[in-house]
């Protein structure tokens, strides 16, 4: 086992230890009590190499705006669905008659 210690944003601190908190709510006869570090741990722990390349590929990817989309190219283009036809007005909706 290897012991790290990290520095992390307070909001995203606050946020585990508000889950230890509602899990802690949940199961009151938890022994030992739900910690925020432990609930920490589990989410490292859940990741391999192969999700932890591809979460950071995307995001660096993001940050750096390549050219290309990250997705491999745009779903639809700019100018999916637009021609220079004027769009046709609708008629007026009408009450059904009772």
């Amino acid at each position: 086992m290897i012991t790290l210690t990290l520095q992390i944003p307070e909001p995203v601190a606050a946020e585990y230890y508000a889950a230890a908190e509602q899990l802690n709510g949940r199961f009151p006869g938890a022994s030992p009590k739900i910690e925020a570090k432990a609930l920490m741990s589990f989410a490292l722990a859940r990741h391999d190499c192969d999700d932890l390349c591809g979460q950071f590929d995307l995001a660096l990817r993001l940050i750096q705006g390549p050219p290309d989309p990250p997705f491999g190219g745009a779903v639809l283009d700019p100018h999916f669905g637009r021609d220079s036809r004027p769009v046709p007005t609708q008629p007026a909706r009408t009450e059904a008659a009772a």
